[in-house]
């Protein structure tokens, strides 16, 4: 099923109206990428609580994915899998502020290797916000403390946008917020009587967490070890207000993002470029929003790994579209830019090009992957299974390490399928798929029970 969005101008500081046309050259790329943005966290998708204007104005020009999902829900991991269309256990970046590993080709030097012109704003953690980042020009931004850091960004985006390149380029405007949640809930450790919550998010309908889920989510409740494990903890003891209030500060961290692309927009529509440049959305990974009791990320709820991804612009026929049926991933970037760009991708990549979805006919895949390195215990890991109706969770320690959600009825997660007898089949077979996935990408994990 596809909806639409209805096609909306992007109206900017100066009042100019924002549109997208459509490639009569080849296009430019910008690549927007938010910090711990959740699926459905945008007004375009109906969420009445926050105002996204110039995030809406892409989705209004373009495609968004439903089901799109990170490779990883960290920021490193994740982030390595757009520059290079392999999953984090290949890229060798198993957690935070590692590099991709030597000789693997990456998005930057693809692009540049075919003459384009290829720029960086913002944040890359691959290791660091380093001043050398493969295959890119470093544009110079402001510096500042987390999300205060955005504004800089969008500067040197702006810029470079207004200068009129001279040849194709492709863009990087890589924002931190709404990451800025994490300090937020460091900040507000313990729970607090309000005097008026009147208009704020309602708590989460699936808020009750699972005395018998697997261990690894556990110990992060009670642990308090660790930055996002103490985030976790420090949820672990609010109240439904608390969460609500919460929710309200997380969206207003979106808005404050939202208005730094909207002013790259705007200088992209004023620079006469947006009719040839394809803009491509998304976030590294989502937020637990509150979802199980849970806050920040790694883990694989669908608040937490579940993100936007959007594409609009040049070489986009269809305008206000959401893409209901495509499994698509963080994998898929690359090669979709390198399609249109006409840039040869590399001869092993684990994405696809969503060049016939973006174009109407829905990507035949089976399945995606997401996999996790634990961030404060060395040696355990899990891995994620989505299928067309199913989730299926994998970690490789414990007494209760599996889950399976039927997402078709229980899109909260609220029902652990893996305990039940009625569901031993489809626990079988989605066993089968992740073992055959392990083979064929030479990854090291072993479920439980595997040789």
């Amino acid at each position: 099923m596809t909806t639409n969005l209805g096609r909306r101008a992007f109206l900017g500081a100066a009042g100019s109206a924002f549109s997208f046309g459509q490639a009569s050259q080849r296009p430019n790329i910008l690549l927007i990428s938010t910090d711990q943005q959740s699926n459905g966290v945008m007004s375009a998708d109906g969420n009445p609580f926050l105002k996204t204007p110039a995030m809406d104005s892409i989705a209004a020009n373009g495609v968004s994915f439903s089901e799109s999902y990170c490779t990883y829900p960290v920021c490193s991991p994740s982030r390595s899998s757009w520059f290079t269309s392999r999953m984090p256990h290949e890229t060798g970046v198993r957690v935070n502020s590692l590099p991709i590993k030597a000789g693997m080709p990456t998005m930057g030097e693809l692009f540049r290797e075919s003459g384009y012109q290829t720029v960086y704003a913002g944040k890359w953690h691959l290791p660091d916000n380093s001043t050398r980042i493969p295959g890119f020009e470093v544009l110079a931004a402001k510096k500042g403390n987390g999300g205060s850091g955005d504004p800089g960004v969008a500067d040197a985006c702006s810029n470079f946008l207004v200068s009129k390149p001279s040849k194709p380029f492709l863009m990087v405007a890589s924002f931190v917020n709404p990451h800025d949640v994490c300090d937020w809930i460091r900040d507000h450790e313990g729970s607090r009587t309000y005097p008026n919550l009147s208009g704020y998010p309602p708590a989460p309908k699936n808020m009750a967490s699972d005395p018998d889920e697997p261990e690894y989510l556990q110990y992060h409740r009670t642990a308090n070890k660790g930055r996002m494990s103490n985030a976790v903890w420090i949820a672990s003891k609010w109240n439904r207000d608390d969460f609500r209030f919460y929710l309200h500060s997380y969206y207003r961290l979106v808005e404050k993002v939202d208005s730094q692309i909207g002013r790259v927009l705007e200088a992209l529509n004023s620079s006469g470029l947006s009719s040839n440049t394809l803009v491509v959305l998304t976030a590294d990974h989502g937020e637990g929003m509150g979802a199980h009791r849970w806050t920040q990320k790694a883990a694989f709820w669908e608040e937490t790994v579940k993100v936007p991804l959007i594409f609009a612009g040049a070489g986009i026929n269809r305008q206000g579209v959401r893409d209901e049926k495509s499994l698509v991933s963080g994998l898929d970037i690359l090669p979709t830019i390198c399609d249109y760009a006409g840039v040869s991708a590399p001869s092993l990549i684990r994405g696809a090009s969503l060049r016939g979805a973006l174009s109407g006919t829905p990507l035949e895949r089976p399945f995606v992957v997401s996999e996790i390195s634990d961030f404060v215990e060395e040696g355990r890991q899990g891995r994620m299974l989505r299928t067309s109706r199913y989730k299926y969770v994998v970690f490789n320690g414990g007494q209760r390490p599996e889950q399976l959600f039927d997402l078709l009825y229980d899109p909260g997660e609220t029902e652990n399928l893996a305990r039940r007898q009625d569901a031993a089949e489809a626990l079988g077979r989605h066993r089968q798929i992740l073992r055959d996935w392990i083979a064929k990408t030479q990854d090291d994990f072993r479920p439980p029970g595997s040789a």
